[in-house]
């Protein structure tokens, strides 16, 4: 399976939104009645990789299952990369110019030349 760049941001801001003080989730997975399968399996590598904080809620016969609780700090800078939307296009549009695959730090990288490239756009 691809990484879907637009569906990894959408599962990060839906995570951060999530009140910890009470106990929201959000269940990603085969066991959630779900439209969006893709983006359930986005949310499933965000938290295998450490981005998302949550609890194994797969089973034998479903498959891959998690119920998300909150970003970890990897998630938050993630996040706080890609949260901007002027950013976000920016990172998306130099990567395609240059033939780049987005890796988590390909667009930690193209994030820190998006915000210079966009502040200096502003002078």
């Amino acid at each position: 399976m691809k990484r879907d760049w637009d569906l990894i941001r959408d599962v990060l801001v839906e995570v951060e939104a999530l009140n910890p003080a009470t106990f929201d989730d959000l269940r990603y997975g085969p066991l959630r009645i779900s439209a969006n399968a893709a983006k359930d399996a986005q949310a499933v590598l965000l938290w295998k990789a450490g981005f998302i904080e949550g609890v194994d809620a797969s089973s034998m016969d479903e498959g891959d299952s998690v119920l998300a609780q909150r970003l970890t700090w990897s998630g938050h800078e993630l996040l706080d990369t890609i949260r901007s939307k002027p950013v976000w296009e920016k990172i998306k549009s130099t990567a395609q110019e240059k033939g780049l695959d987005l890796t988590f730090d390909t667009v930690i990288a193209l994030g820190k030349s998006a915000v210079a490239w966009i502040i200096a756009q502003g002078s």
